[in-house]
């Protein structure tokens, strides 16, 4: 093939600039790769394709075959690569194929179509709505892989009804580095940008369309010609390492995750494991409503939803159940009672309804996940890649997805799962967020579909959503959206949540106890006012009652105990010892910040249970050992009665009452009391609220 390298020109881009467009850390370069080639086979699928197919190969060849092929850089390949090579090949079919004109001369106004858009142009988006890509700079990816050379293989239907194959290659390398392929054209600097194909002009290349000449190539590659009535696209990534890609994937992760972790093994098991990851919501199903089902292979090897891991599985149901879905059947792995679907509305937004997406999500035990024994698959946090800051206890998972299918990122410790009640040790909750795609904004905002609100505002490795200034306003869609998610998720899930939190670890207790405890004088500001009297100890008080706290709390198992001395007054009837969470304006009582004008979400401070250690009445000093459990109710006691207090619109327990049932003299009280939280960001107060004689 004949090469045509890239001169230096003004305001254009050079090999080392094109590999640092998408400067994505975070992910492994197989899950860049994986992520945007799927999306680039999915925006050119088929009308009446009843699926799009992806195959993922991994291939060896012989370097010597090939490197004749590449004019200008045979000799330095010869030298560097003299045993047997890898390549990897992305081939899907059920697509149109790299259509277009050949050149740019060629093309009718603006449309260059395929070809030219992917192996011949940068920065260029997909002007389809619901397409992937609104930056074009993700194909560059492509360029990280091997060393830089791609071969784009290619069969389309023209519009006469016959086939016709295309293969071009495209190398980008670092201009800069000692082992760069490429010479500089000209007397400029080096740009480290070629192509090969056949000679247009003195200058230029267009794509080989020689059925013989292609099979050649595709002979060096050791690459299967497309055949019989297939269109579609081939990209050939030659001489990978896989080590290499394999450390990348291996990078945040210590020898003993890497060992637990089987799709860490090799560069064919990751593959398979990051297809699933990305895509669960489209892999096999025809229940998906937004897009084509997509059959994916590796090495021949179909991924299908029954053998897929099971956070996958469970992101399948979670989508099925969504309300969106077309004739979903059976679940894979959820049971539906358990999956919730909720809808996510904002004001003010939309043309007609102001739907703008729905939550689905459930809560699910290490079980149901098939993380016990025989099956021992890991949690869902490694099954995602995810990381997040407290590994105290198992924060939400929640992913979201657009039009092409592809999940944008798993969060389990961000912005669409604040203030998010977690579970226990052994319960997982997964969400998924589907938007609204064909929902349209206001005129004002320029009567885009949600779709392309979103699109748009992606970053370019399409890894987070961001909201944008449409017409001069910020609608805040995504803001809102996240905080909608995570109220809708506490409503629903709080009464399971009550159930029980003693599983999780020790150590939450003391984050528990920072969050709660206010940093000064905790307990010594009582609802009465407190005399000492000349003997040391506390006066007789008639018309109010006073608590008072040891500084000495003990932690046990994410809850806090805190001893206590309670002196209800003479005068006083019922006292009630009451949870409240401190703000700027004052204290807030559980009903006030349940109330949906107010925080709407379940109290953040649970009572789980108030020990009596000694009652003293007048002379009547006693040694009891009672204890007062969450969900008690009522309990009898000489002197004291005890009564539970429960929010009234989410059922927390909140307090003790107490009702004196001594005449005319105070009660001493000495025990303690245990609470948690179940939000991190609060500071909390336990204060006495008394009524003065009055009946229960």
């Amino acid at each position: 093939m004949k090469i045509e390298i890239a001169p230096h020109e003004r305001m254009s881009e050079t090999g080392s600039s094109l590999m640092r467009l998408i400067q994505n850390n975070e992910l492994p370069t197989v899950d860049l790769l994986v992520r945007e080639s799927i999306q680039n086979s999915s925006d050119a699928v088929l009308d009446d394709a009843d699926t799009v197919n992806i195959s993922f190969n991994i291939n060896t060849f012989d370097p010597a075959n090939l490197t004749l092929h590449f004019e200008g850089i045979t000799e330095k390949l010869n030298a560097a690569y003299t045993d047997e090579a890898k390549n990897l090949e992305i081939r899907d079919t059920n697509t149109t194929g790299l259509t277009g004109p050949l050149h740019h001369s060629e093309a009718e106004d603006h449309s260059l179509g395929n070809l030219i858009h992917l192996v011949y142009e940068i920065s260029r988006p997909q002007q389809r709505e619901g397409a992937g890509g609104s930056w074009g700079l993700g194909k560059t990816i492509y360029f990280r892989v091997g060393i830089g050379l791609v071969v784009y293989y290619s069969r389309i239907q023209k519009e006469d009804g016959s086939f016709e194959s295309r293969l071009a290659a495209c190398l980008v390398e670092d201009e800069r580095s000692d082992n760069a392929l490429l010479p500089s054209e000209g007397d400029g600097p080096k740009r480290g940008i070629a192509w090969w194909g056949v000679a247009k002009d003195s200058r230029q290349t267009i794509p080989l369309t020689d059925e013989q000449e292609i099979e050649n190539v595709l002979q060096g590659l050791n690459i299967t010609p497309f055949e019989n009535d297939e269109t579609g696209t081939s990209i050939i990534i030659p001489f990978i390492d896989e080590n290499t890609l394999m450390k990348s994937a291996r990078a945040s992760h210590t020898e003993n995750d890497q060992r637990q972790r089987w799709w860490l093994y090799s560069m064919e098991d990751y593959v398979y494991a990051a297809v699933q990851r990305w895509y669960a919501p489209r892999i096999n199903n025809r229940a998906y409503a937004l897009n084509k089902p997509i059959v994916a292979s590796v090495n021949g090897s179909m991924i299908r939803p029954e053998h897929m891991l099971s956070t996958f599985q469970a992101v399948q149901d979670l989508y099925n159940n969504s309300g969106y879905a077309h004739n979903p059947g059976n679940n894979i792995l959820l049971d539906s009672q358990k999956i919730y679907s909720e809808k996510i509305s904002l004001r003010n937004i939309f043309k007609n309804t102001g739907e703008a997406g729905r939550i689905v999500f459930a809560k699910v035990t290490s079980d149901e996940l098939q993380m016990e024994p025989p099956d021992n698959q890991r949690s869902p946090y490694e099954q995602a890649d995810t990381r997040f800051n407290d590994e105290e206890y198992n924060p939400p998972l929640i992913s979201y997805l657009r039009k092409p299918g592809m999940i944008v990122n798993y969060d389990a410790d961000g912005s669409w799962m604040k203030n998010i009640q977690p579970p226990s040790a052994n319960e997982y909750i997964i969400g998924l967020f589907v938007p609204n795609s064909q929902n349209s904004l206001n005129d004002s905002l320029g009567g885009l579909s949600l779709e392309e609100y979103i699109r748009r505002g992606e970053k370019a490795d399409h890894t987070s959503w961001n909201d944008w200034t449409v017409n001069d306003r910020n609608p805040l869609i995504v803001s809102k959206t996240k905080d909608h998610v995570s109220s809708k998720i506490n409503q629903n899930l709080v009464e399971q949540n009550k159930e029980d939190k003693k599983s999780r670890k020790a150590g939450i207790g003391k984050a528990i106890a920072k969050a709660v405890l206010p940093p000064d004088n905790f307990g010594r500001k009582p609802t009465g006012k407190r005399r000492e009297d000349t003997s040391g100890g506390v006066s007789d008080h008639t018309s109010k009652s006073v608590i008072t706290f040891e500084d000495n709390p003990e932690f046990e198992q994410a809850q806090i105990h805190i001893p206590f001395t309670l002196t209800i007054g003479k005068n006083v009837n019922k006292t009630a010892v009451e949870l409240r969470v401190m703000s700027e304006s004052g204290n807030i009582r559980a009903d006030s910040w349940e109330d949906e004008k107010e925080i709407g979400s379940p109290f953040p401070i649970v009572l789980n249970q108030l020990e009596i250690d000694n009652i003293s009445v007048n002379e009547y000093d006693a040694k009891v050992n009672v204890v007062f459990h969450k969900d008690t109710g009522y309990l009898e006691m000489d002197h004291v009665d005890l009564y539970e207090m429960k929010s009234n619109r989410y059922n927390v327990t909140n307090g003790v009452k107490l009702i004196k049932n001594t005449a005319e003299n105070s009660c001493t009280i000495k025990g303690r009391v245990t609470f948690e939280t179940i939000q991190g960001d609060i500071q909390g107060s336990i204060s006495t609220v008394d009524e003065a004689g009055g009946k229960e």
